[in-house]
């Protein structure tokens, strides 16, 4: 528990700038009058004199228990993880919790203030100086250069040129003027960035609306029901998935009938000697892949706990994955709600090996999982392999390794109602520790444990792909997931009762 002592040692350690920020966040949508008069004040303060906003802003909102919850999401969205640590705070634990870059997640801050600092922290002083202009002449009102672009926001929000909206009373945000006036100074990508963000904000605004409206016309009890009630976290994500009106339409997903889920773990490997095969054969042995196992024991726990029938085939040929995805395929039924594959293996651009280490086209498993009898039907494949051998940096890695090998096609997801997750973008390594398991899989297994309840896949993936471009190997190595869909309906999950 913060003491006023941490929390007077926690503002009188920041910046100015980084002041403006942190009262922008936790002020913007609260009272944004009495925000700038706490910043007239402190701009007028000599810069050794200490402030103490922040603990007269913990005693305004301590009634709250939330209250210092919501203030480490703040700093850690300004990624002052040095004071964090500094206070005794694991910055790492934090990040996982709250996605400071992913800008459509939030949790106690407001989202479109996290959003707008955001859009801050992608101005430069020059564009910065062209919006504040542009927006002078769109509104009328005197907006002084300022240091922080937050204080113009302030503005902005408190003659309601702005509007950030409110889920709670089903208010929805408005920002047409922002992002007209990045489109006038052809601040392009700031301006599609806002109708990003708004667009998420409201469509979960009027999905509520459309579904206490349809609730309120017509209310049938269903098994979902009985889930809901079984697990209270779930209770939005059924209403999302049960409503046939929202803008975008939700799969329908019940435990009890999820699916079936195959599992091609491949940690071993050997040298086909087929005359015909033997040509496939990769010039250089294919290393055991240490570390596997780990990522198959999360991913059998995580899609058991969500109602799924596993299928788990472990060091098979090219031609038994085939072989298993036919089975899969077969296995569902009517009343199945989707199937999911999931690889794990070495790899090139485009393709999987088998045990026999000969190269399968991930093309060719797509072309098996596209069956008339899944028509309508979400499919997921979920691909832990190297698409390539490049990395960022050439240095040594401990304890870490890569998945693949040169060379390969492309290939592209072209069907109805799938989903083509690659660990990894084409060209580049997909990087496994031989003790903690995957990064793609370790990080996908914790987001959609943390967001299930909330959040549909696509967004889920997002937090993934975000949270796995920040992390770093021993020599500075990185990687970048990348997702392909077709998917036509949000895809949410539901936990066994």
């Amino acid at each position: 528990m913060l003491s006023q002592e941490d929390v007077n040692f926690i503002e009188n350690s920041l910046s100015y700038e980084d002041k403006v920020s942190l009262i922008f966040l936790l002020y913007g949508h609260r009272n944004p009058k009495y925000a700038l008069q706490i910043l007239a004040v402190a701009d007028r303060a000599p810069a050794s004199e200490e402030t103490s906003f922040l603990v007269d802003w913990m005693n305004y909102v301590q009634q709250s228990s939330d209250w210092e919850n919501e203030l480490l999401e703040v700093l850690i969205l300004m990624e002052q993880n040095l004071l964090l640590l500094r206070a005794g705070y694991d910055d790492e634990e934090l990040r996982l919790k709250y996605f400071p870059r992913t800008s459509e997640i939030a949790f106690l801050v407001h989202p479109m203030l996290k959003g707008l600092y955001h859009l801050c922290e992608r101005l430069d002083d020059a564009n910065a100086s062209k919006l504040v202009n542009q927006l002078q002449q769109s509104t009328g009102i005197s907006l002084p250069q300022q240091r922080c672009m937050e204080t113009v926001l302030l503005h902005l929000l408190c003659n309601e040129n702005i509007q950030l909206g409110s889920k709670h009373s089903g208010q929805e945000c408005n920002l047409l003027m922002l992002t007209a006036a990045c489109k006038a100074t052809e601040l392009y990508h700031e301006s599609d960035f806002l109708k990003s963000i708004v667009s998420h904000f409201n469509q979960h605004i009027s999905k509520r609306d459309q579904e206490q409206s349809d609730a309120t016309a017509k209310y049938i009890p269903s098994k979902i029901d009985v889930v809901s009630k079984n697990n209270p976290s779930d209770t939005v994500v059924a209403a999302a998935v049960e409503s046939n009106h929202s803008p975008l339409e939700s799969y329908k997903f019940h435990p009890e009938r999820a699916g079936i889920v195959l599992l091609i773990n491949q940690f071993s490997f050997y040298r086909e000697t087929n005359p015909e095969l033997i040509g496939l054969v990769p010039a250089r042995p294919l290393k055991d892949r240490k570390g596997t196992e780990v990522d198959k024991n999360a991913l059998e726990h995580l899609f058991t706990d969500f109602g799924y029938d596993l299928i788990v085939e472990e060091n098979i040929t090219h031609h038994q994955i085939l072989q298993a995805v036919q089975h899969a395929v077969q296995r569902m039924k009517p009343i199945h709600c989707s199937l999911i594959v999931c690889l794990l293996s070495h790899g090139q651009e485009g393709k999987v090996f088998g045990s026999n280490s000969i190269p399968v086209e991930v093309k060719a498993i797509q072309q098996l999982m596209a069956s008339e009898r899944l028509t309508g039907k979400p499919k997921l494949l979920i691909v832990q392999a190297c698409q390539g051998a490049d990395l960022q940096s050439a240095v040594p890695i401990q304890n870490l390794e890569h998945d693949g090998l040169d060379g390969g096609e492309r290939t592209a997801s072209v069907f109805m109602d799938f989903l083509v997750a690659w660990s990894t973008v084409p060209g580049f390594a997909s990087i496994r520790h031989i003790e903690k398991g995957s990064w793609f899989i370790q990080e996908l297994c914790t987001k959609v444990r943390q967001l299930y309840g909330s959040e549909h896949i696509m967004d889920i993936l997002t937090a993934v792909i975000n949270d796995v471009a920040s992390k770093r190997g021993y020599g500075n190595e990185c990687m970048v997931p990348i997702i392909q869909s077709t998917l036509s309906k949000k895809f949410y999950f539901l936990r066994r009762a």
